[in-house]
């Protein structure tokens, strides 16, 4: 959560602030801390002391197995699951956790002058035609990879949530949704790195990540041509050695109001993709990574313009907990819709496409969120512990007929009998690679979401 918070810009920070958080900060925080300031403690002997303490720690004990006794058998169980839990609850950890973030600091100083090569063995095994005169030869590649903000699985409508919050998508023809997606993380900082990180989930260490190349690099040496469009905080480090634009301004982003929407992110889309014989350039294989707001919290009613508020009451504070947990819901739901907007305006973008590129999209959300369960909100508790709300995410990926991807429900590996298999981050890598017909040893038996045939 410290590094969540060195991360975060002025925006993302402002979505937190409320009066009521000033105000407690006031008569919770400073009011008691200038009072105990002012207290005049009596001094002890030591002997004195040491019985007044020692009678305080066997208090608090017997205190503390009162309590866990009418649980013990729920409450060992629970321990020897989670033993990292044990460390949070010491009052010490926020200052280990400092230590810690600045012994970090001084090892990332200390880090390679170079990054860490992967995939140097890499090869491209797919030559494509460039002058559109035979139909034998295969087309380059476009793919359109959006990564999604926030967004649960249980709250898709393709899932088979009872709120049709994707309208638009289930209208669409060729469209493969997983219901059982895990995440790498819990956080965006956290999470996005390990999504194109060549590490699975059990062997990501965020403190290495800065320093080791990342799919997107590979893709880029073997002439992939690789776009990176953001509107929100930042890639994460992830887009520092490709094309990188900023969309959360109106620099860039036409579709600004109370905030820059994601839509903005498809403008000019034409001047990253050559459409064959009528440009100067031959087409060329492209990734196009759209970094979205998404469903970002806690202002959930920021997230979308007034014509998608179609559930309502919706909840208009930051401050979750003020709000009835429907309200909350509501808001959040409404943003989804907008999402399922976007995913539809990016699919109709590439269908012109589709001549001369073997297209596809495919949007994952990089965590979940919490809504209320449990009093629960927001996200970004260690994954051990984090409900299945924060860790399950949708994946969903267009892909039309004839474009080399298998999506037969016939085979195996096919599209079709995917969505219903546990899948992960850790398939993003191999599945990159594969689709534009990269081979390396470092993702040799990796699964991925889907197979190419060509």
């Amino acid at each position: 959560m410290l590094i969540n918070g060195l991360q975060t810009d002025q925006a993302e920070a402002m979505g937190l602030m409320a009066p009521s958080l000033f105000i407690r900060l006031f008569l919770l925080g400073i009011v008691p801390a200038f009072m105990i300031g002012n207290i005049r403690i009596k001094r002890l002997s030591w002997q004195q002391a040491t019985l007044q303490k020692s009678v305080t720690l066997l208090l608090s004990i017997v205190l503390i197995a009162v309590c866990l006794m009418p649980f013990g058998d729920q409450y060992a169980s629970f321990f020897r699951q989670h033993k990292i839990v044990r460390s949070y609850v010491n009052p010490i950890t926020p200052v280990y956790s400092v230590i810690k973030l600045g012994t970090d600091y001084i090892a990332e100083r200390r880090r390679p002058d170079t990054l860490i090569p992967h995939g140097t063995d890499a090869k491209r095994s797919i030559t494509f035609n460039t002058s559109n005169t035979s139909n034998s030869a295969v087309k380059p590649k476009l793919m359109v990879f959006v990564v999604g903000e926030t967004v649960r699985a249980d709250h898709i409508g393709l899932n088979g949530y009872a709120r049709n919050t994707t309208p638009l998508l289930s209208k669409q023809s060729n469209i493969y949704s997983f219901k059982d997606a895990s995440s790498c993380g819990t956080s965006t900082a956290y999470s996005v790195p390990c999504m194109f990180s060549y590490a699975n989930r059990r062997t990501y260490n965020p403190d290495s990540a800065s320093y080791n190349e990342n799919v997107l690099d590979t893709l880029h040496k073997q002439g992939v041509n690789v776009v990176w469009r953001d509107n929100n905080s930042s890639a994460k480090g992830v887009a520092d050695r490709v094309t990188f634009e900023d969309y959360k301004t109106a620099v860039l982003n036409p579709d600004c109001d109370i905030e820059c929407r994601d839509i903005g992110m498809l403008d000019g889309f034409y001047k990253l993709v050559k459409s064959g014989s009528s440009q100067k350039e031959t087409p060329k294989d492209t990734l196009i990574l759209l970094h979205q707001m998404g469903n970002h919290g806690p202002a959930y009613f920021k997230r979308y313009p007034k014509d998608f508020a179609e559930y309502q009451p919706v909840c208009m504070t930051n401050e979750l907990s003020k709000c009835d947990n429907q309200s909350v819901i509501n808001g959040y739901d409404n943003a989804i819709r907008y999402t399922d907007y976007f995913l539809n305006s990016v699919i109709d973008t590439l269908k012109p496409y589709e001549q001369d590129y073997e297209v596809v999209m495919v949007y994952i959300s990089d965590h979940g969120e919490s809504l209320g369960e449990n009093n629960i909100y927001l996200h970004g508790l260690p994954y051990a512990i984090a409900p299945n709300a924060q860790k399950h995410v949708p994946v969903i990926i267009w892909s039309p007929t004839g474009n080399g991807i298998d999506s037969s429900t016939i085979a195996n590996s096919s599209l079709a009998n995917m969505i219903d298999q546990p899948v992960s981050h850790d398939f993003i890598t191999p599945t990159l690679l594969q689709f534009f017909g990269i081979t390396t040893d470092e993702t040799k038996a990796a699964p991925t979401f889907f197979k190419v045939t060509n």
